[in-house]
């Protein structure tokens, strides 16, 4: 479908800190992309490694089938540690496969690519842009680095020291860098390193997209990242903690490095024609507001702590939409995406699948078993040991791994142990619960440790093994000094389901009043309340915990639910699409989406957000049950294949825009019909009585005669009475007024407009006249009747009548009696259109008739 596609990968960009920067003008080409393209969240994989990631996005797998399993690997050839590498990588990248099709291709950065293969293109490794030796000393590229090695000279001549960057450059970074003792303080030294690495990057990558035929290339920019470790902590707003002249100091590091990335944006698009696809996407985002931390605990790939579950994506090209959202795309999808635009076909082996609803036409995508079937990898494993070193030393500095010891075999085994973890981690992730359990329990049994021990309660949740998930809990308890409170929503959520719902809630008590620590224990914690039907607390809690996780699918779908229980139909179906944004798949969040949008009469959304349930949990008996009635109203809708990856394309961010629905609604509604209601002896005749003396067409068959209860007659239809068993009856009430007593309003067909009178009457009132009217004598004053009606009117209010096909007035019994002009103005300005004469429709009141006062 494409001619050229380019990738460019900026590790952890975030939407939070662009969207802002894009309305004060500040990102002009990222703004260009979107608006000429489509955008949305990429959702991340656990754990939330970038080595990890970024070879996921380069083969559409996770970490189990790709082969890179952290940041550093047991050295199995020369014992200790090393890090992770191309020879890591145990199946095709999206290169390979291009290579494989005499397509060429350009890589620049990819981490981890060193060292370089050999490839129809050319590969920059990410060991290019590091500079080990100060300025004036020689500068050699790494073996490896570079292939075709006739290329190596051009390359290097192409990197920035750090040495090279002038104050001028480092200013629109810290403004008031005269200020800094750099002989104490080393982070404006900091900010030059990683700058000069971007522009190396970006130097490699511009000039091969200029100089060098080619297919698709991808560049790779791991500096956001590197800024926002070191200086997200001073991003405004101002935290507690940092002091007032360090943050003046370091206030716009973070903006001037996504501007400066802006730039190279800009340069890149310059650089490519309208026949190029372009492709931006980041492996993970970063906390940039409340929940940003100013310390971390010592373990290896703390830093993870400080990253957000959705990073960005967004595409720009010939065959791609424009203007759009792109909802729960999934950073596995990229190359099977990639392959789709090139009309490849996608291994059935990749844990992907391509984005179809980005593309103007409408594509069926191609599948092969796998490609690694096809394809042949050398790997070269030579890497130079002072690259290699640096390279350690980097990530080390950055926090992701701790200095390995010095000994040879404790290094080899920390590193297998942590890869081993590592693994684990994406098997409890993908569900693959036993698989990460059986590494688990072995490294607890080597190693006690509470990082270890937490994960595999959480195995056991999942396997429904409580008693053993509380044994580790409690055994975990004693090990801590200081109570965790993921420890303590995990006890819970296996208490309730030991229906232990006391000792349960001894917990919730406690830990309910605390600040969120984690979004998996607020999940556990809201589960809990929900689950004791503690629906007001449960609802305090989800928004408390949404303050701090504003983007987790899990509590965003729990409030949805909270608000589903709240019969706050809207609310709900708008938080379950703002869930489903982010994860895509969950068929629960599409089958309450759909029970939500049926409340709300929005049937073909409806439809189709069954569909996706079912298709997501085949024989699901709810989804099966909503798309039944929705074909017994009548309707019949048929689902286009892209339609059931997306629900909406225009529309607000992570928001359903349902006003485009309600008006498409109330345009297919068949015509009005007039409804008088309320409960049995509540002035429903009268009020039919003063319609029918002011003009209006009345719906009776005079089957019913008028008695003494009601002298001047009921004006009902005979056929109302039975009205849920043939609806059909209301399509001859068109245009008429028809008396439906409140028992029957939820039998009206959703195909109507309706225009509601309701008339109200004090229950006591109403319950006395039944009375009368039946000969029935009670000594005792029906309570539990009482309370049954005050609940039905309370339900009509809150529901029923606030459906979008209806229409409503109230009118109080007394006083149409009391005030008949004013109340027959009322009416005839509500039903204006049948031009009533409010002369005789107040004549038509007999105040004798007002017979049980109370």
């Amino acid at each position: 479908m494409s001619k050229k596609v380019l990738l460019l990968g900026w590790d952890a960009a975030d939407w939070e800190v662009i969207h802002p920067l894009i309305e004060e003008g500040k990102m002009p080409a990222l703004k260009f992309l979107i608006e000429n393209g489509v955008s949305g969240n990429l959702a991340t994989l656990e754990p939330v490694f970038s080595p990890m990631l970024w070879t996921s996005i380069a083969t559409g797998k996770r970490a189990d089938k790709h082969g890179v399993h952290g940041f550093t690997e047991p050295d199995y050839k020369n014992g200790g540690v090393r890090p992770v590498g191309n020879y890591s990588r145990i199946t095709a990248a999206i290169w390979n496969i291009l290579t494989q099709e005499n397509l060429k291709s350009n890589i620049v950065g990819w981490w981890p690519s060193h060292p370089a293969e050999k490839i129809n293109g050319v590969m920059v490794s990410n060991f290019y842009q590091r500079a080990i030796k100060p300025l004036g000393e020689k500068w050699p590229l790494a073996p490896g680095t570079v292939y075709p090695k006739t290329l190596a000279k051009e390359m290097a001549d192409l990197r920035m020291h750090p040495g090279e960057l002038s104050y001028q450059h480092l200013l629109p970074f810290v403004p008031n860098a005269e200020k800094i003792d750099q002989e104490k303080d080393k982070r404006l030294g900091s900010v030059g390193k990683i700058l000069a690495e971007a522009a190396s990057i970006h130097n490699a990558g511009t000039w091969l997209v200029e100089n060098t035929e080619w297919d698709f290339t991808a560049i790779y920019f791991d500096n956001i990242d590197h800024f926002c470790h070191g200086f997200m902590k001073y991003h405004p707003p101002k935290l507690r903690g940092i002091k007032e002249d360090q943050y003046e100091l370091f206030k716009n590091v973070v903006t001037t490095a996504y501007q400066y990335h802006d730039m190279m944006l800009g340069r890149i698009l310059n650089l490519t024609d309208e026949e190029t696809t372009i492709v931006l996407v980041s492996d993970h985002g970063f906390q940039s507001g409340k929940n940003r931390l100013l310390s971390l605990p010592k373990e290896n790939g703390a830093p993870a702590y400080d990253h957000r579950s959705y990073g960005i994506f967004a595409a720009m090209g010939p065959n791609i939409k424009i203007d759009e959202l792109v909802y729960g795309a999934n950073l596995l999808d990229i190359t099977p995406t990639l392959l789709s635009l090139f009309d490849l076909p996608i291994g059935k082996d990749m844990d992907g699948k391509p984005l179809l609803n980005i593309f103007k036409k409408e594509y069926k995508p191609k599948y092969i078993e796998s490609w690694d079937n096809h394809i042949i990898r050398k790997k070269d494993e030579d890497v130079d040991p002072e690259a290699a070193a640096e390279a350690l030393k980097m990530m080390i500095e950055l926090g992701y791994i701790e200095k390995p010891d010095e000994k040879a075999e404790k290094a080899f085994q920390r590193a297998k142990n942590e890869n081993d973890f590592n693994l684990s981690r994406v098997y409890l992730s993908s569900g693959r619960i036993k698989e990460g359990l059986e590494i688990l329990e072995k490294l607890y049994q080597e190693e006690k440790s509470i990082k270890f021990g937490i994960r595999i309660a959480l195995g056991y949740d999942s396997l429904k093994k409580y008693k053993e998930c509380i044994t580790i809990v409690e055994e975990l308890e004693k090990m801590s000094k200081n109570q965790i409170q993921q420890l303590s929503a995990i006890k819970a959520t296996a208490l309730f389901k030991l229906k232990r719902k006391d000792d349960a809630w001894k917990i919730l008590q406690d830990i309910v009043k605390q600040r969120p620590q984690t979004a998996l224990a607020a999940q556990r914690i809201a589960k809990g309340l929900l689950i004791l039907k503690k629906n007001k607390r449960a609802n305090t809690y989800l928004e408390k915990s949404l303050n701090f996780f504003p983007d987790n699918s899990s509590l965003i779908y729990l409030k949805g639910t909270a608000e589903q229980r709240n019969k706050k139909y809207e609310a709900a179906a708008n938080y379950f699409i703002e869930s489903i944004g982010n994860q895509f798949f969950n068929p629960k969040s599409h089958l309450y989406l759909g029970d939500c949008l049926f409340k709300l009469g929005l049937y073909e959304e409806a439809h189709r957000a069954f569909t996706i349930a079912l298709i997501q949990r085949p024989n699901s008996k709810r989804a099966l049950k909503g798309l039944a009635e929705i074909e017994k109203l009548g309707y019949i809708f048929k689902i286009e294949n892209a339609e059931l990856v997306n629900y909406h394309s225009k529309n607000q961010v992570d928001k359903i825009n349902l006003e485009k629905s309600k008006s498409k609604y109330l345009k297919s509604l068949k015509g009005t019909i007039y409804i008088v209601s309320g409960l049995p002896r509540s002035g429903t005749s009268m009020m039919m009585q003063m319609l029918k003396a002011g003009g209006a067409d009345i719906f009776s068959d005079g089957k019913r005669e008028a008695d003494e209860s009601n002298p001047k007659g009921y004006l009902e239809h005979e056929a109302i009475k039975s009205l849920s068993k043939n609806k059909a009856i209301l399509h001859n009430a068109l245009g008429k007024v028809v008396k439906v007593v409140s028992p029957q309003l939820n039998n009206l067909l959703p195909n109507y407009r309706y225009k509601l009178i309701f008339m109200d009457r004090k229950i006591e009132e109403v319950i006395t006249s039944q009375h009368k009217m039946t000969g029935k004598e009670e000594k005792n004053y029906p309570v539990k009747l009482h309370n049954f009606y005050k609940s039905q009117l309370e339900d009509l209010e809150k529901h029923f009548l606030k459906q979008l096909n209806i229409e409503s007035i109230r009118v109080d019994y007394r006083a149409a009696i009391e005030q008949p002009k004013k109340v027959a103005k009322r009416i005839s300005k509500f039903l204006s259109e049948l031009n009533l004469d409010t002369e005789k429709m107040s004549s038509a009141i007999d105040i004798d008739l007002y017979r049980n006062k109370v």
